[in-house]
Parts: structure tokens; sequence; C-alpha cells
């Protein structure tokens, strides 16, 4: 579920705080909740607003869900990622 924001896959980004994050783009992201209230302070995409995007499993932050008129995705922090979870 892969996809480009601005051009690319997968972005290097600081927030306010200083903190320095390598997030990808996807259209989907299974296990993923979304946490909070919409907001548009901070935003690294302008137009979009954003909520926290957790584990539902275990609720570990794993990135962002940025919402626009017709338009969302998810930036999750690749570090955070499994990428090959199997179920026995």
């Amino acid at each position: 579920f892969t996809i480009t924001v601005n051009g690319q896959h997968a972005h290097i980004l600081k927030n306010p705080a200083g903190l320095t994050f390598h997030i990808g783009c996807f259209s989907r992201a299974w296990g993923c909740i979304v946490y909070g209230i919409p907001t548009h302070e901070f935003t690294w995409f302008p137009g979009f607003s954003w909520c926290i995007a957790l584990c539902s499993n275990c609720f570990i932050h794993l990135g962002w869900y940025y919402q626009s008129v017709g338009a969302n995705f998810f930036g999750l922090i690749l570090a955070n990622l499994v990428k090959d979870f199997k179920i026995h």
C-alpha cells in the first residue's frame, strides 16, 4: 500500500521539539488505529490535518494519519514497522 506524497514515498522530517522521523506514506495501514482530534498545527503536509496512528495491538506510536478534502494517507515511522508478519 505504498504511495507517493509530494513526489516521494519516504520523507525525513523534524517536529517542533527537534525530533527527526523517517516516515513512509501508505494508502492503508492494517493494524493501525487513529487516535485524537485532527489538527493542522505543525503539519508536515500543507492542506492536511493529522492524528496519531497507533498499533491496534500494543498501542505503540507508529506514525500519523493525514486527511484532507478527498484524500488521506498514513505517514508511518519506517523503523517501527514489521515487514513480514505471519500468523501461524
